[in-house]
């Protein structure tokens, strides 16, 4: 009697992670595009410049955090929660440091062009979470290997 799996360990890939977060990018930075259009129409220049920067950071910090999440949770598993919880502190200091030290600027110093710095922000926000949970859950990786010819 021995204690040793015939299951073949299989090596973790970082492909479907990297194409969730590519895909989940790609789709917050067309809402993104779209919201720039909406404020570059309503209210100018601007007002699509300071959504552009909103969008653009979020796209930026939360695109950069997961792919660091996803190189270590591939390495190190038993790590990621860990990782994924100081992560996203890291994220939403960044975000916010940024999303202060703009607004206690002169960059953007109109009320309709902080109103839509902060729109970007959600907007991008929640078009990433949705499309991030949505990727990752059909891309459908296994949490475990069965062993060769389907035994159990």
């Amino acid at each position: 009697m021995t204690t040793e799996s015939r299951a073949i360990p299989r090596r973790s890939s970082l492909v479907p992670g990297v194409r969730a977060v590519v895909r989940a990018a790609a789709l917050t930075s067309l809402a993104g595009a779209l919201l720039v259009l909406l404020a570059a129409v309503v209210h100018g220049a601007e007002a699509a410049a300071a959504a552009a920067v909103g969008a653009g950071l979020v796209v930026l910090v939360v695109s950069f955090g997961t792919l660091s999440l996803h190189l270590v949770a591939s390495a190190m598993p038993t790590a990621s929660l860990l990782v994924a919880l100081v992560t996203y502190a890291t994220q939403l200091a960044i975000v916010l440091l940024v999303f202060l030290a703009i607004t206690r600027g002169d960059a953007f110093a109109g009320d309709q062009a902080r109103g839509w710095l902060a729109a970007g922000m959600v907007v991008a926000t929640l078009v990433w979470t949705v499309a991030h949970l949505v990727l990752t859950a059909r891309e459908r990786a296994p949490y475990f290997d069965l062993p060769p010819g389907g035994e159990s």
